[in-house]
């Protein structure tokens, strides 16, 4: 079932899915997935969709209990996730 506030809230924000997948180096049919609810969101993936959207993980957890979010393998975000996740925002405000 389509998630439609958090829809509406990548599109209050100037995203459409496509591309906030894109940012978010998530392949576009896996995101469509998880928006939906027919996959657990991954950790890395919430922090890198938070960054680009400019929103807090409590924020996130008000459109996904913390309870469809897994924890990836890697605890912590690698130096180049890091990075990136500065980048997409960096790109997100400067759009």
């Amino acid at each position: 079932m389509t998630n439609l506030a958090f829809t509406a809230l990548i599109k209050s924000k100037g995203w459409n899915q496509k591309r906030l997948a894109e940012a978010a180096r998530i392949n576009p049919g896996v995101f469509s997935h998880r928006v939906n609810g027919r996959q657990d969101w991954q950790w890395a993936e919430v922090c890198r969709v938070c960054a680009a959207l400019g929103i807090t993980l409590d924020e996130f957890a008000t459109y996904y209990p913390v309870a469809g979010v897994r924890k990836s393998s890697a605890a912590m975000p690698t130096r180049e996730e890091r990075i990136d996740s500065v980048l997409a925002e960096l790109r997100a405000i400067l759009v």
